[in-house]
Parts: structure tokens; sequence; C-alpha cells
């Protein structure tokens, strides 16, 4: 782990808390108490209430690893994740391309900008129709409503990173004769970075939603398509089981999320640290004097 020790007065300081890995948080105490209790609510409610409505835990339990243990199961969930994936690359290059090049053409942000706020506002559920009525194949009216929902976010959080780059830190820059390219890797790039990771989070949610209501409508294969035939057969514990798998999934692609932004960020201070480093400096400067 990287430390700051350059004139402390408190000597070697981490740059960067570790983070507490994904499974530690949900072993917190409080994590295991919300979820017994939710556990112990769902088995009262399911002994209540008919099955087509709150199912019971072991059904749940059953579809869930026949889901995870037979090919057919794991084909739906990999071609649903797999659509996800494909379409979020190319809205991240799509996005960040045109998020770049509006923040450095400020003539260029004026075309772009009202087209790419104009998508953004329009309805997702407007998007879907509109690619059940252009497009017969299921595999381009997936990808048409991925990339025109999620590449306004890339692009719009690329621009504000970009602008918000401090005119001085470029001129700085600029100052020592750079290549574009390193211009671009050593000062636009480490700027923009803590944006795109926010863009991802954000988007990734975003994502698997909009693929799931894409699949409700024409598709043979996909999470979407069974619980289309889940509902159609009142089948409530396939619905929970394969809302409960892609909860899971989401929980571990944003756990890679954040590992990957932790390493890419890890020379910046935590704010415990950011804070020591201002006491250190004030008792410092109060020393001197």
């Amino acid at each position: 782990m990287s430390t700051v020790n350059a004139g402390s007065p408190f000597g070697e300081v981490p740059a960067l808390a570790a983070k507490k890995p994904i499974w530690k948080r949900l072993a917190d105490p409080k994590i295991a108490i919300l979820i017994v209790g939710f556990l112990i609510i769902w088995k009262i409610a399911s002994t209540l209430v008919p099955g087509y409505n709150v199912p019971k835990i072991s059904d749940v339990v059953s579809h869930l690893t026949t889901i995870v243990t037979t090919p057919e199961g794991l084909q739906n969930l990999f071609t649903t994740l797999g659509r996800v994936g494909l379409g979020l690359v190319c809205s991240f290059v799509v996005g960040l391309l045109l998020g770049l090049f509006a923040g450095a053409n400020s003539r260029a942000a004026g075309y772009l900008l009202p087209v790419i706020r104009f998508i953004q506002g329009i309805p997702a559920l407007s998007w879907v129709i509109i690619a059940v009525i252009w497009f017969a194949n299921i595999e381009l009216r997936v990808f048409f409503v991925m990339i025109l929902v999620t590449l306004p976010g890339f692009a719009l959080q690329t621009y504000d990173s970009y602008r918000a780059i401090p005119a001085e830190l470029r001129d700085m820059a600029r100052s020592f004769r750079p290549g574009r390219w390193s211009l671009f890797r050593e000062i636009t790039l480490p700027s923009i970075t803590p944006g795109l990771f926010t863009a991802w989070k954000v988007n990734m949610g975003l994502g698997i939603r909009m693929v799931l209501i894409a699949e409700l409508v024409g598709a043979t294969i996909g999470v979407g398509s069974q619980l289309l035939a889940a509902q159609q057969l009142f089948d409530m514990a396939a619905v929970v089981s394969w809302t409960l798998l892609l909860a899971i999934c989401m929980l571990i692609l944003q756990a890679g999320v954040d590992a990957i932004e932790s390493y890419a960020l890890r020379y910046r201070a935590t704010p415990q640290v950011a804070a020591k480093q201002a006491r250190g400096s004030a008792d410092l400067v109060s020393s001197k004097g």
C-alpha cells in the first residue's frame, strides 16, 4: 500500500485505507440480524397466504438449485448477463468518446449535449416499444435499448468530469510541452476516472433492468423470458428465484467494480487520512508560530 510521508509531521500515512470486502460487509452483525428477521417474516407470511403470492423458502431454494445446476438455467442467466455486458461496453466506448469530444470542443458541445439530454429524457419504456416496432431480431432490440438508455449517462458523466479539470492544471501541464497522449494519460484520464466509475455503478443496475424489460417482449431465451413464463404460470417461486439470482450477480459485479476502483484510485487519500493530514499540518504551523 502506498504511503504519504513527504514532510509529514506524523510520519507515514496510508494513502488509501483498504475497503472491507463485500463478504465482510455482509457479515456485519446488523446485516445478519436484518437477513434473519426478513427470513422469519418470510417464513410466517408463506404459511398464512397462498404460495402463488408468497412462496415457501424451500421452493425458492429448490428453484435456485435447479437454475445453477442445469445447462438451460445457466444458459438463460449468462445470455442475459452477456447482453448487459456487451451493451454496457459499447455504450461506455461511444459515451466516453462523445463526452471527451464535447468537453474539449465547446462548439461540438453545443450540438451534442442537447441531443444527448433529449435522448436521456425519453422514457426507457418508450425505447423498448420503438425497438419492438423497428427490429424483428431480439438481439438488435436489446442492443438498441441498452445503447440508448445507458449511453447518455456515460457521455454526460465524462463531459462533466472533463469540464471539472482546473484550467490552471492544464496550463501547467502544457508548459512542459507534452504530447497529446501524455497530456491525456497524466492529466485527463486521472481526472475523469472517478466519474467513469460512478457512471458504471449507475448504469449496471439500469442496464440489467432494461435488458429484462426488452427480453419480456419476444425473447425465447434469457432471464426476462423466464420471468414472463413464470408470470403466466403464476409461479411465484420461480419469479423470486430469478430475481434473487440477478441480485446476487449484481452484488458480485458491484464488488468487482469496487475492487477495480480501489486499485485504480489507490493514490487518493481517504477522508480520515486527509483530516489527519490537515490536523498535522495545522499543529506544525502552530508550533512554528
